[in-house]
């Protein structure tokens, strides 16, 4: 089953950029295992550059993504490279056996064995 991460600058994304142009729910990348896709949910648009090309993409269409692409969100100038974007999406990959519970106050999803980063000690 492929994992799904968000990024935006909302409190429930995996991946945070706070950013004036960046939606609270930017974008949603799909761990597929060994590659990413990625799916546009925003108000300002995500942005692929593949070959020096760069286009708008189409949102609520799931495109995959190449080690070597580039999105730029928003109307930020700051690149995000995908194979780096993917090594950060590994580093949240759950232990084997693992489970992931969401918090019932904040929406936040943590690890089953641990609390929520919002809720008071």
């Amino acid at each position: 089953m492929a994992h799904r991460y968000k990024l935006g600058k909302g409190e429930t994304c995996s991946l945070l950029v706070e950013e004036e142009s960046i939606s609270p729910e930017h974008a949603v990348f799909i761990d597929c295992g060994d590659y990413l896709r990625i799916e546009d949910i925003s108000k300002n648009g995500t942005y692929l550059v593949r070959h020096s090309v760069r286009r708008r993409l189409t949102k609520h269409v799931i495109e995959p993504l190449r080690n070597d692409d580039v999105l730029f969100f928003g109307y930020m100038d700051q690149a995000f490279d995908v194979h780096e974007i993917f090594s950060q999406i590994k580093a949240m990959r759950l232990p084997v056996g693992s489970q992931r519970v969401r918090c019932g106050v904040h929406g936040i999803i943590h690890m089953e064995n641990k609390r929520c980063p919002l809720c008071p000690p």
